[in-house]
């Protein structure tokens, strides 16, 4: 039995090495069989767009000479603001075309070297390259900057970002440092105002379209906000196409210099029947709840009337300036002064984000009234 099985395994370990270590070799190749028939053809793709025609619908002579003449006329091209403030260290990042490409490239929120001449922004202050050219990603208009944005009056706070080209707006278009930050909302804590020009520093407007930075004193009003960040950016009503150098467009003014033209095209994309800036009488209840608040600071030798700025609490009454309280201010009168300047220096009357700015008015108001 033994040698049955010792014989079995000797026979196939053979067949395995003849298997394995000796295969048989090919044979000639045979002959080619017959071709297949043809697939079905693939559909055909869309034509590609006629580049010159394409690029052309916005890169052309009249586009240019038109945005040329809108911005010649507009504040960001002309007038006081560069040639006045531009060749200061802490201006120049937004009076002038030299500080806004410094300070993007820096990141830093004043500049190294002042321009001793001061210039008007030039179009590669927001046109970049287009970062693609795939016709469905148009119009883009090659906007660059459009990254979040650091608040400038409380370097602490979270970011400003609306996700879109208004960023690129709010660069500039935000309150910069001209009070202490932020602003206690109680305590017994005084503030020696001794300068004039306390408060929000002008341009606050993307401060207020997003909600954030007021003095937000406990009142009858919650701080909410409309939605006009998520459903709407600067361009679409600011830009919105107007009458020639008078409105929209690169003049960005939704009201003409005169007051003759006003532009609400862009309005229009989300309330249909409006007929005014004034919608549904909001700017009036605005501009009315601003004037009671104003009328309350003045009471208060807060705010000079005549130049709507601080009364410093030390100033002795002297010609056309009127005297101080005498005292530090309080934490109340410093915030509603505080708010109140956001507010005026804003300039869209509640239009930018009405929830918002009506309970920054009406709750500073019953704070000190």
């Amino acid at each position: 039995m033994k040698k049955l099985s010792y014989l079995l395994s000797i026979s196939a370990l053979a067949i395995f090495a003849l298997v394995v270590l000796f295969p048989a070799c090919e044979g000639p190749v045979g002959p080619a069989g017959t071709n297949g028939t043809n697939g079905t053809n693939g559909t055909n793709g869309l034509n590609g767009k006629d580049a010159n025609a394409f690029c052309t619908k916005c890169h052309n002579a009249a586009t240019f000479a038109a945005v040329e003449s809108q911005f010649a006329t507009s504040k960001h091209g002309s007038g006081t603001t560069w040639s006045g403030d531009g060749n200061r260290q802490s201006c120049a990042r937004c009076h002038s075309y030299q500080g806004f490409k410094e300070t993007q490239l820096t990141g830093r929120d004043t500049v190294e070297f002042i321009p001793k001449i001061p210039v008007p922004l030039q179009c590669d202050a927001c046109h970049d390259f287009h970062g693609t050219l795939d016709s469905t990603d148009f119009p883009n208009y090659a906007l660059g900057h459009t990254e979040a944005v650091k608040v400038l009056m409380d370097p602490k706070a979270a970011p400003i970002d609306f996700g879109n080209s208004s960023n690129a707006c709010a660069y500039c278009h935000q309150a910069r440092p001209g009070a202490p930050i932020p602003i206690p909302i109680t305590g017994d804590t005084t503030y020696a105002i001794t300068n004039s020009r306390f408060g929000p520093h002008h341009g606050p407007q993307g401060n207020l379209l997003n909600g954030t930075q007021g003095w937000e004193v406990a009142g009858a009003m919650a701080y909410t906000s409309t939605n006009h960040k998520g459903v709407a950016t600067c361009s679409m009503c600011h830009m919105a196409e107007g009458e020639g150098t008078l409105v929209g467009g690169h003049t960005w003014r939704i009201a003409s210099t005169d007051g003759t033209k006003v532009n609400i095209t862009g309005c229009k994309k989300c309330h249909s029947d409006i007929t005014s800036t004034d919608y549904k009488g909001r700017q009036t209840e605005i501009a009315a709840d601003l004037k009671k608040l104003g009328d309350r600071l003045t009471a208060l030798k807060l705010l000079d009337p005549a130049t709507l700025l601080a009364i410093p609490y030390n100033q002795v009454a002297s010609g056309t300036k009127p005297a101080g309280k005498g005292s530090r201010w309080t934490v109340k009168e410093t915030g509603a002064f505080f708010n109140y300047q956001m507010v005026e220096a804003d300039r869209s009357e509640g239009v930018h984000n009405y929830k918002y700015i009506k309970a920054l008015l009406s709750n500073s108001y019953d704070a000190i009234k």
